[in-house]
């Protein structure tokens, strides 16, 4: 397969017209911390830097497109994590799997190539769902039935997740343990009490994460087989 293909994520921070400007501009610095942690985590596999504009939208350029669902579904937790009553984060992504024909030196979304074109178009057209996936490449056919099928169950699975089940994930995609995320957040508001490693495990069972890990995980095995990884 050619070297040539990439993942290309495009988004916007959900009904964002309901947030102040202070709320957005903290959102896309959570963004802006997610896209360095991943890449920490995940050496080589993002392009440059996170590109953002007007004040809710943004782009980034990976150059592992099986890693592509992972950084959504991590993105998206690392806004989530920070909802609270008066105020919910979320973002749309877009994601586009081809060619790349031009990377741009100064901005991201000042590039060129297919990746580019699905990944904004779909953007545009997404109506009611906050994840999307299409891909123009030697498997397209295998990513379309992953668009089609897979991808609107996990988007349905990680929109209802808690800012409580967003901060478990957040956690465990950044390979702490149970005992570590508890330790790392803060006593529960109601009660006062310490997080406890059982309700980390509540939160995550609660979220159906044993089965959005699998899917993730299947996903990369066989972008393996397609050259994506």
């Amino acid at each position: 397969m050619s070297n040539k293909i990439y993942a290309v994520l495009t988004g916007d921070l959900v009904k964002s017209s309901k947030l102040t400007s202070e709320q957005s501009a903290r959102a896309m610095q959570w963004l802006r911390d997610a896209v360095k942690k991943f890449e920490a985590l995940h050496p080589r596999s993002i392009s440059g830097e996170l590109d953002t504009f007007r004040h809710d939208s943004w782009q980034m350029l990976m150059t592992q497109p099986a890693l592509s669902l992972r950084a959504a579904v991590y993105f998206r937790v690392a806004l989530k994590l920070h909802s609270e009553s008066k105020a919910k984060y979320d973002s749309r992504i877009s994601i586009g799997i081809g060619e790349v024909e031009m990377i741009a030196d100064s901005r991201i979304s000042d590039s060129r190539g297919e990746a580019f074109t699905i990944s904004g178009k779909n953007l545009d057209a997404m109506n009611r769902n906050h994840l999307m996936c299409e891909a123009k490449c030697e498997d397209a056919l295998a990513f379309t039935l992953l668009g089609s099928v897979a991808v609107p169950l996990l988007d349905c699975v990680v929109t209802e997740w808690t800012s409580t089940e967003a901060q478990a994930v957040y956690g465990t995609l950044e390979g702490l343990t149970q005992e570590k995320i508890a330790k790392s957040l803060p006593p529960n508001p109601r009660t006062g009490k310490d997080v406890t490693r059982q309700a980390v495990s509540d939160s995550l069972e609660r979220g159906y994460w044993a089965i959005v890990e699998d899917v993730l995980d299947n996903i990369e095995r066989y972008s393996k087989l397609w050259g994506l990884l």
